[in-house]
């Protein structure tokens, strides 16, 4: 029998589109390619990263595309909230800034060789977004995370059953995070000594976190609002600005922007055009104003040392009496700048790509050497049994040794420590095996399967748990920490609940 196949059929004006976008696109492409290999002077300090945004802005949207053509598009899919929230603005924008001028940090000046070392920074983040994506899309992440989400458990519970144990969670999150800012662990402080219990004591203040997006999904879940509704709201808001504040950080605005995202789109609403205008206003305020305050309180406070909590809190009162009292125009535009250097992440990986071959003999002298095998073997291994466990992926002797300032933390990306440690193959194949990882939880615990809050919780908490700036090496450990830490607020949660509906039951009359 023979089988017809449907022809594809264009209208008139298709064929034209198509045509004129690819020769608009050969056009540009080509005009940018000439900016690079000619001695013009445009004005512009690296026309050589250009060309590559275009097809890294292709490659990126590749995966979303086809998670749209199988209706799996959300910002809750590991591989779009990591493009979005990450890989577009970090290396498409951020990429813009620096070319332009707009983003000139001082350490351009380490890059060996710009023609050179930014087109390979380019291949690179291609490599390694690539072979994320490919890592996702492969069928052992979603067969395994099927196996495995067989084996969790179902907790029946109604919504309201949430509310009260979910309030009693984000109060010992909050608690501890005020022991933290007394004992120097909090916000912008740095311990002079790594205590055996101050992992475990920041882990606590991760309930703060884990409380606040289960509050969140549980109002966005919510039809009918009560007066304990209205309880939720209101703390939800306060703990998040007062831990905006003391944070000190640019990023702690946006934090909150991505809790209420993410819980909004779990709860199965619909993100309609007033929803997204009212989001990308919030969002823009978020990225302008979170990084001037986070810029203020910095010098404001002047360094990380460990300071008194009477004395932290006078800073972030100064900061605000700052902000409030400075030009609007001179804040803002101090705000665009550093908000330009904050988001570029190209200028920063390519020193390490431009550096890492001269600076692998001092590697071990910093205590860096291998240290993705290193943190994968010792991770498991809590500080409280061995007190002296080596931190292999530490940030500022990192800092010290590729940028000459180890009072920071630069960022260096999955990308640049894969191939400090393996060379180029290692990029791909690294970010390959993250992208199992990333499907295996996402079909562990969200995908094709009916939403238990416990589960979203976690899920959520291991997602933002991975940081695409800081080291590959860190990436699982973490992951390990984080998880065990939700897992025990969860486990907090449905203990609270039982114990209240069994209260219940005892006092219903016989």
């Amino acid at each position: 029998m023979a089988t017809n196949f449907a022809e594809p059929r264009f209208s008139g004006r298709q064929p034209v589109i198509i045509g004129l976008g690819v020769m608009i696109a050969t056009f540009v492409i080509g005009g940018l390619y000439l900016l690079t290999v000619t001695d013009i002077d445009t004005g512009i300090p690296y026309p050589e990263v250009l060309p590559w945004l275009l097809p890294l802005t292709v490659l990126f949207a590749v995966p979303c595309l086809i998670l749209k053509y199988h209706g799996k598009f959300r910002l809750d899919n590991p591989i779009v909230f990591a493009t979005l929230s990450y890989f577009g603005p970090a290396f498409i924008i951020g990429g813009f800034t620096v070319a332009t001028g707009l983003s000139h940090p001082y350490f351009l000046d380490l890059i060996q060789d710009a023609k050179e070392n930014f087109p390979f920074t380019m291949i690179i983040v291609m490599l390694g977004y690539g072979g994320l994506a490919l890592g996702y899309f492969m069928p052992v992440g979603k067969a395994a995370g099927r196996i495995t989400a067989g084996y969790l458990p179902t907790f029946h519970f109604d919504m309201e059953s949430y509310r009260i144990p979910a309030l009693g969670l984000l109060a010992i999150g909050v608690i501890n995070s005020m022991l933290s800012l007394f004992l120097g662990l909090f916000g912008y402080q740095k311990a002079s000594e790594i205590g055996i219990f101050d992992g475990l004591l920041f882990l606590t203040t991760l309930f703060w976190l884990e409380a606040s997006f289960m509050l969140w999904l549980i109002v966005f879940k919510t039809r009918k609002f009560d007066n304990t509704s209205y309880v939720i709201l209101v703390s939800l808001i306060s703990t998040a600005l007062l831990k905006s504040l003391f944070a000190g950080n640019k990023g702690s605005l946006i934090q909150i922007f991505i809790i209420i995202s993410i819980a909004y789109v779990m709860s199965g609403r619909k993100f309609r055009a007033k929803h997204l205008t009212f989001a990308g206003i919030s969002l823009i305020f978020a990225l302008i104003f979170g990084t001037i305050y986070g810029t203020t309180f910095r010098s404001v406070k002047g360094t990380e040392d460990s300071i008194s909590a009477s004395v932290y809190a006078d800073n972030v009162l100064t900061t605000i009496d700052k902000i409030s009292t400075s030009d609007n125009s001179t804040a803002l535009e101090g705000g665009l700048n550093s908000l330009a250097e904050r988001i570029d992440a190209v200028s920063s990986l390519a020193v390490v790509v431009s550096t890492y071959e001269q600076l692998a003999p001092y590697e071990e002298g910093y205590g860096l050497d291998n240290n993705i095998t290193k943190d994968l073997v010792t991770f498991f291994v809590p500080r409280v049994i061995w007190p002296d466990k080596p931190l292999a992926s530490e940030p500022r002797r990192y800092s010290e040794l590729y940028f000459n300032y180890g009072e920071n933390s630069f960022i260096i990306t999955p990308m640049g420590d894969l191939i400090r440690n393996f060379g180029l193959i290692g990029v791909p194949i690294g970010m390959f095996i993250l992208g199992i990882i990333l499907r295996f939880l996402y079909r562990t615990f969200i995908e094709d399967q009916p939403l238990q809050l416990w589960r979203a919780t976690v899920f959520f908490m291991l997602l933002t748990a991975v940081s695409y700036e800081s080291f590959y090496g860190s990436i699982v450990p973490y992951l390990f920490k984080v998880g065990t830490t939700a897992i025990i607020g969860v486990m907090f949660v449905i203990f609270l609940i039982r114990l209240i509906s069994g209260r219940r039951r005892t006092a219903e009359p016989v």
